[in-house]
């Protein structure tokens, strides 16, 4: 029995490994291989005409707090509620904590929601092509648009070239829509804050717990105000990739997540079962 269910073990991770790869390359392909739809831009058109402002949430700061904060959650929390949980899983010759394997299951859920987010946001921004406010700043397209024949009509993507010095920034001018970093930073924190009420079970106080929850929701909301006010995308953009981000959390959570129960040895009596009823308190005639 012992060598089946470390057979099992061993599919389930070969299989969730398997997974996350292909989501992994499907994000290289759709980052590194897949050419954007370059959309074309209106002379006059003055929500293009933001300067270029350095990150104030940067990619990497981005990144960072959105995998280490939930992991880290993850961890704690597994091993608190599970750490005396005797349901060992026997690997081989290891026995498997509880803790571990609950850390392990929301861990690939996770994982795999934010591959799945990331995926629909890469496609998103190749297939629409929308300029970012400060694409005039940063491109400095290759035409006059104080000539009359461009005043009044659209400019097509193969009548004009980005002259900025700036190459690498130029490669994602018009990848506005949806903002990644609005996207991302809601998935990560609102799929955190859903963990966190249902795996903090502290009775001494709520507040503990919600303002946890509040301090992940107010990161993420920070961060998607930040690209409204860097310049970065417009303003539908945040709105909309925050809505998407908190779509994907929301249903990622609730039907793509396995976690283990923890088993209540002493059923908690309920306030309404504490009290005696009033037929009984009554003193015999």
């Amino acid at each position: 029995m012992s060598r089946e269910a470390s057979m099992q073990i061993i599919k389930k991770i070969v299989i969730d490994v398997l997974l996350i790869g292909i989501l992994l390359f499907g994000l290289y392909v759709t980052t590194a291989i897949w050419v954007p739809f370059k959309r074309g831009f209106f002379c006059g058109d003055e929500s293009l005409m933001y300067p270029y402002r350095d990150d104030t949430v940067t990619t990497p700061m981005l990144k960072s707090y959105g995998l280490i904060l939930p992991a880290l959650a993850f961890l704690i929390c597994e091993y608190v509620l599970l750490r005396k949980e005797d349901n060992y899983l026997q690997f081989f010759n290891w026995r498997i904590p509880a803790w571990l394997r609950g850390f392990y299951l929301v861990l690939v859920s996770f994982s795999a929601g934010v591959c799945f987010m990331e995926l629909t946001t890469n496609i998103t921004k190749n297939i629409i092509g929308r300029p970012r406010p400060h694409f005039f700043n940063l491109c400095k397209p290759s035409i006059d648009c104080s000539l009359p024949e461009f005043s009044r009509r659209y400019i097509e993507a193969d009548e004009y070239t980005c002259l900025g010095e700036n190459v690498e920034k130029i490669s994602d001018v018009n990848l506005s829509f949806v903002s990644g970093h609005s996207t991302w930073a809601a998935f990560t924190m609102i799929y955190l804050a859903l963990y966190l009420e249902k795996r903090v079970t502290y009775q001494g106080t709520r507040v503990l717990r919600h303002s946890l929850q509040y301090a992940a929701v107010m990161l993420s909301w920070f961060t998607a105000l930040s690209r409204v006010s860097d310049y970065k995308h417009h303003w539908s953009d945040v709105l909309v990739g925050y809505l998407l981000g908190l779509v994907f959390a929301v249903v990622v959570w609730t039907w793509g997540t396995d976690i283990l129960e923890v088993k209540k040895k002493h059923k908690q009596i309920s306030q309404q079962d504490t009290s005696v009823p009033m037929q009984q308190m009554a003193l015999p005639a």
